[in-house]
């Protein structure tokens, strides 16, 4: 790993020092004055599946820094996991303040059991988080800003998407150089397990985000129509299609 990758890290974790000066009460304070739809159903589920979002990426940034080389890529994760603990923190406080709390099914619930099962190269969770469900949460983002009616919401939502957009950037520039030093049935057997992971958790939507059109042939439709766009990216990056077809 070269020099040029550890000044691209060391700049990004600066910016993500920079984004994360303001006291978390502020921030608060910004987002509670905008108006709240107080029963925007679809804006409360959202809010509680990017808790956990965010709580499973917090624990999984800290379970993963010491096993990457770089100090600047630990720092840059050490930083991603405060981000995810103070959005946690806020999407918390605007549940409660409608008084709502997370649902009990997670969307990312099988990625969480697959992070702590696997036994290969670190890059599989860092293609899993930085690459598809950062990336995810980010499509997510923007289409919950055009299907819910919130303010208060919106506001969250943007401010969230910001850091994210640094956690998926982290991916851009880490990710190329791990993955040129795996061998190539390192790099399929991940391909493989993304994949599966993909599929399982993208089967919950229909569960953990109840709505008459999302039946279980929407669902499938769409979680097959985004691998295609997943398995792009992470070829892009290094990670070829391999053997892997669909399901």
């Amino acid at each position: 790993m070269t020099d040029a990758l550890d000044f691209r890290l060391r700049r990004l974790a600066e910016k993500s020092r920079m984004a994360s000066v303001r006291p978390l009460e502020a921030v608060w304070q910004e987002i509670a004055e905008r108006p709240a739809a107080r029963h925007d159903s679809l804006a409360i589920s959202l809010a509680g599946q990017f808790l956990q979002g965010e709580e499973l990426t917090a624990l999984t940034c800290s379970a993963l820094r010491d096993r990457l080389p770089l100090a600047s890529a630990r720092a840059s994760l050490a930083l991603q996991g405060e981000d995810e603990h103070r959005h946690a923190a806020l999407y918390r406080r605007y549940l409660e303040a409608r008084g709502a709390r997370p649902d009990a099914a997670s969307l990312l619930a099988p990625a969480a059991e697959r992070f702590l099962a696997w036994q290969g190269p670190p890059e599989a969770i860092l293609l899993a988080l930085h690459v598809i469900i950062e990336g995810e949460a980010l499509a997510f983002q923007e289409q919950a800003r055009h299907y819910t009616n919130c303010p208060s919401f919106a506001a969250l939502s943007r401010l969230v998407a910001a850091d994210e957009a640094r956690h998926v950037a982290f991916g851009r520039i880490y990710l190329p150089a791990a993955l040129w030093a795996l061998t190539p049935s390192e790099k399929q057997r991940i391909h493989e397990w993304l994949r599966a992971l993909w599929f399982e958790c993208s089967e919950r939507l229909p569960q953990v985000l109840p709505r008459p059109w999302l039946g279980r042939f929407v669902t499938r439709h769409w979680a097959e129509r985004r691998w295609d766009h997943w398995q792009a990216q992470l070829a892009e990056l290094g990670l070829p299609t391999g053997n892997a077809g669909r399901q």
